[in-house]
């Protein structure tokens, strides 16, 4: 179970949440989540993202996956709490999750 700032992610049943509403994540949105929780703050590079989510090998226009998966996990954060920023862009590196 991974928890920060109401966000709730059970592995185990692939269920997260936000405030105690349930999020509607894809898998891969769910994963992007995961390692950006378990970076605990730190910034996530977004190659480092594409290769853990994807489980490929990061091409320049794999950014584009990111970027897109990303604002969509942002959308849906808001949907729920639109006072908060959850995901903050760390430029020239990646994402991390806003303390």
């Amino acid at each position: 179970m991974l928890r920060c700032r109401g966000i709730e992610l059970d592995s185990a049943t692939h269920v997260a949440s936000l405030h105690g509403e349930r999020l509607s994540l894809t898998p891969k949105e769910f994963d992007l989540l995961a390692v950006l929780l378990r970076a605990s703050g730190r910034p996530v590079a977004t190659q480092d993202l594409y290769e853990a989510v994807w489980e490929d090998l990061y091409m320049p226009a794999s950014f584009n996956s990111v970027m897109v998966h990303i604002r969509h996990l942002r959308s849906k954060l808001a949907a729920l709490d639109s006072e908060q920023v959850f995901i903050e862009t760390v430029w020239g590196v990646g994402y991390k999750i806003a303390p």
